[in-house]
């Protein structure tokens, strides 16, 4: 049975008198979650660990007393997933453009099919990002992350069959919008 801490208050006290229990407990309601959460933002699970682990020491050495851990711990990951990302930026952009110009370089590629395909890509995302803010987040979550309806609902504090609910209504929304997609596909030989 896995047990959750909830919004009250743990006190960690000074470096040198930290209940080690109380953190520990806390390391292991917690961690796994907001390496998820983390892995969201980042789409990097080494990193989302590492990330989830800093956060963790930090609030170790720290010896502050924090008021609702979940609120804490959830707002230390976004800002340190955030701060990765900044730094990685420039990386980023530098391996997409080496991996567009591979693509265009490739004599073999045939670019009105990447294109469209691109074009198509692009479709869908902006049809994604119509759908209502929790709606959008449950599916990306089930389609683009590969979270199981179980662990959507633990994470998100919502029932199964609401997450159900969201990705059918997602689905029907995205299919009543994208049919041409799909039929061009169906007619073309």
């Amino acid at each position: 049975m896995i047990m959750y801490l909830n919004e009250e208050s743990i006190a960690l006290p000074e470096q040198e008198g930290i209940d080690s229990e109380q953190f520990e407990l806390l390391y292991s309601n917690w961690s796994l979650m907001l390496q998820k959460y983390a892995a969201y933002f980042l789409k990097d699970q080494a990193a989302a660990e590492t990330i989830v682990n800093d956060v963790f020491v930090k609030l170790w050495l720290s010896g502050n007393a924090i008021s609702y851990p979940k609120t804490y711990l959830y707002r230390s990951v976004k800002n340190a997933c955030l701060n990765y990302l900044a730094q990685q930026k420039q990386q980023m952009v530098l391996y997409v453009a080496q991996e567009e110009l591979q693509n265009i370089s490739d004599l073999n590629v045939n670019h009105h099919q990447v294109t469209e395909e691109s074009e198509r890509l692009k479709f869908l995302e902006k049809l994604i990002e119509q759908l209502p803010p929790k709606r959008q987040l449950v599916f990306k979550l089930y389609r683009l992350e590969g979270l199981s309806y179980a662990e959507i609902a633990e994470f998100l504090n919502i029932s199964i069959r609401t997450v159900e609910d969201h990705l059918s209504k997602s689905m029907q929304f995205i299919y009543a919008n994208a049919k041409h997609l799909l039929h061009d596909n169906l007619t073309e030989t």
